[in-house]
């Protein structure tokens, strides 16, 4: 292929990019400006300056674009690799001692929830009256069970476990007390800290979990 077709490539592409980018940002503020039911594609559009043909070319629904918005709260736009991927997460697999791998996961995953926990609320709050919706949201949650889980096993290769409860009990429990509802609830309804929360999470988590 000669350079001047990969460089017209390379600019239509990225050009889509920004577009996409454009409209999830305007698409995270109308969400949470308008929940999900009061947001339109057409004001999504209008915020992210493009027209609304564009957005229903590149996410099509308003659930995939929610789910997309979503996602990109969670890999954020400074380091899109997935939490698998990070160095605390290979810092919380070589840490010997189960609390202190525990807490390396704690900080290290409360940046995802500082930026995607409103977002996601916005999403549970619409799962409850949407079927489609509803899809989604199970499909995060889905994912989210699934790292909370594979954490779980990290964690059982240093140190038991609490042996009171089975391990889904366990995995749920855990998705719970550090989830996007607790998180919002005390960051925005209690209003404490980004810190205090991960502080909190930090003292509670290993005795709810370890032996």
């Amino acid at each position: 292929m000669d350079p001047d077709t990969l460089h017209v490539k390379s600019t239509r592409r990225q050009k889509s990019d920004a577009t996409r980018r454009k409209i999830i940002t305007a698409a995270h503020q109308e969400f949470i400006a308008r929940g999900f039911h009061g947001a339109t594609m057409a004001g999504i559009a209008a915020r992210a300056g493009v027209a609304s043909q564009t957005v229903y070319f590149v996410f099509h629904t308003k659930p995939e674009l929610i789910s997309a918005v979503i996602d990109s709260a969670v890999l954020g736009e400074d380091d899109s690799r997935p939490p698998q991927a990070q160095p605390w997460w290979t810092a919380m697999m070589q840490e010997p001692d189960a609390a202190e791998a525990l807490r390396i996961f704690i900080r290290g995953a409360g940046p995802l929830f500082a930026r995607a926990s409103a977002i996601s609320e916005v999403l549970r709050a619409a799962a409850l009256t949407d079927i489609e919706v509803r899809r989604t949201h199970q499909h995060h949650e889905n994912l989210r069970r699934d790292g909370f889980g594979q954490v779980l096993e990290i964690l059982a290769e240093k140190g038991p476990l609490r042996a009171d409860r089975p391990t889904d009990q366990l995995t749920e429990a855990f998705m719970t007390v550090y989830g996007d509802s607790t998180y919002h609830q005390l960051a925005v309804e209690r209003g404490w800290s980004h810190d205090q929360i991960m502080a909190w999470l930090c003292d509670v988590l290993p005795d709810m979990l370890l032996s």
